[in-house]
Order: structure tokens, then C-alpha cells, then sequence
């Protein structure tokens, strides 16, 4: 974005770079809260990296703190020199089976076929008819 206003206030007790598109914005600050307002018109519209080259070679930085402030605008905000850690899934041998193998499967057990004559003389012992 591109400004035609840049300059400093002073918002509880934190000197603070500013860029605007007109000369209200100074105002507003003002009602805001901020104190020593003190936004100026730039040459021409300029990003924020060259308004802030500009306000330091116009002469605009009386004080050091106002060009601390202004020299800390143009230094680049964020870890530059951040650890980036990387995750890597490595397929591990299969697990060696937790329960024994069954020694021995069970033997199969004989059909037992039983006629109807059977099942009646059966019947007869056990409930006594014949």
C-alpha cells in the first residue's frame, strides 16, 4: 500500500511510526489518545520502507528516540534464524506376536449318528414305557 503521509506519535507512553492518506489521520490520533503527533506530507506516495528513508534523510528525526524509532520500522519483524523441525514416519518391524502359539489344535471329534429307533428306546429307558 502506498502512503502520501508518514510520521510519529506518542500512544501511552510508546513512540509509534505512523502512515496515513491524509492529514485527518493526525487529528484522529489525537482523539484517540496519542500525544506529540507529528505526521508530515511525503513527496510523493511511497511504501512504508520509503517513507521511513525519507523522514531520515529529511531531517524529521530530532531526537534519538524518534530515530530509533524510525530505524527499528525498517529492520524486518519475525524470526529470520527459526529452528524448523521435520517429523519423519519410519515403518517399524512388524511386533513378534504376544500370545503363544496354540501347541496343538484340537482333535477332531467323531460324528455320532443315533437312528430313531434309538432315540425311542432311549426314551422308554430313561421315562420307564416300553
Amino acid at each position: 500500500m502506498l502512503y502520501t503521509f508518514a510520521g510519529t506519535s506518542v500512544l501511552k507512553g510508546q513512540l509509534k511510526v505512523r502512515f496515513a492518506n491524509s492529514e485527518a489521520r493526525a487529528r484522529q490520533l489525537a482523539k484517540l489518545g496519542d500525544t506529540d503527533v507529528n505526521i508530515v506530507a511525503l513527496p510523493s506516495a511511497s511504501d512504508k520502507a520509503s517513507a521511513v528513508r525519507y523522514l531520515l534523510d529529511s531531517g524529521f528525526a530530532k531526537t534519538d528516540a524518534v530515530k530509533a524509532a524510525l530505524e527499528a520500522e525498517l529492520t524486518p519483524v519475525g524470526k529470520s534464524n527459526r529452528e524448523v523441525k521435520i517429523r519423519v514416519k519410519v515403518a517399524r518391524p512388524a511386533k513378534a506376536a504376544r500370545k503363544p502359539a496354540k501347541a496343538a489344535a484340537k482333535p477332531a471329534q467323531a460324528k455320532v449318528e443315533v437312528t430313531e429307533a434309538e432315540v425311542d428306546r432311549l426314551y422308554a429307558a430313561v421315562y420307564g414305557q416300553e
